[in-house]
């Protein structure tokens, strides 16, 4: 419906309300920010990207796979867990569970641009897209009265029907990263059993589980992925 149309900025003015993490909340850190769209832009957002996230993520992103559920990879997790438990041998295995505290807020769109286009999507989808993260106006409603309005310069909103997409489709670059690592023989991933498949990571949205030894060398292999990972997305 914009096919050759300039995206009108009104479209996506976006009041931006506070919800409290915790009862009593003393900093601006303990509030989530959710941002209530309006209809029309939903109707051109939800969906855009729902058809094929089928075939742009990994297994270990489950919750976008049909028939599979989040609850399979805690599942996983829990086998993962006792088998690291009993394994025996000079060498253990190590698990490391990392939060991806305010990462909605950090995402450079650059970065978002640049993950778009190396899943081989149409110039015409991805520039929509990005004009639905950059021409955004938000105006938070605060002691029921709203403040002056501001542009954000990186991020995607809470509230968005695109922005859980985008996120797990950035975060596949950290899986293809965590990939070539194990491929290339310098991150050893952990077997649930003799033969079995190997696993060096399961997703949770924003909460991710890296598997590994449990060995200085290959506590600083995850460090210098994660870092890469960190220094490109934001």
């Amino acid at each position: 419906m914009l096919k050759g149309r300039e995206f009108p900025t009104e479209l996506n003015e976006t009041l931006l309300i506070l919800i409290p993490k915790i009862p009593n909340p003393q900093s601006i850190t303990q509030l989530r920010p959710i941002g209530l769209c309006n209809v029309a832009y939903k109707t051109i957002a939800k969906n855009r990207l729902k058809l094929v996230m089928e075939t742009l993520v990994a297994p270990t992103q489950c919750i976008f796979i049909p028939g599979m559920q989040i609850t399979d990879n805690i599942i996983i997790v829990q086998e993962m867990l006792h088998t690291m438990r009993w394994k025996s041998g000079e060498t253990g295995y190590m698990a490391i569970k990392i939060d991806l505290e305010k990462a909605y807020d950090r995402l450079r769109w650059p970065f978002i641009r640049e993950t778009l286009l190396e899943e081989n999507l149409p110039q015409i989808m991805v520039d929509t897209i990005m004009n639905c993260l950059s021409l955004v106006n938000f105006t938070v409603m605060w002691n029921g009265a709203k403040t002056q309005a501001f542009t954000p310069s990186r991020g995607v909103r809470q509230g968005d029907p695109l922005s859980p997409y985008l996120f797990v489709l950035c975060i596949e670059r950290l899986n293809y990263l965590i990939e070539n690592m194990v491929t290339n023989g310098a991150w050893k991933p952990v077997y649930a059993s003799r033969g079995g498949p190997p696993l060096s990571n399961l997703f949770f949205v924003d909460d991710l589980i890296l598997f590994g030894e449990a060995t200085m060398e290959q506590a600083k292999v995850i460090k210098h992925c994660l870092e890469l990972f960190c220094s490109a997305s934001g």
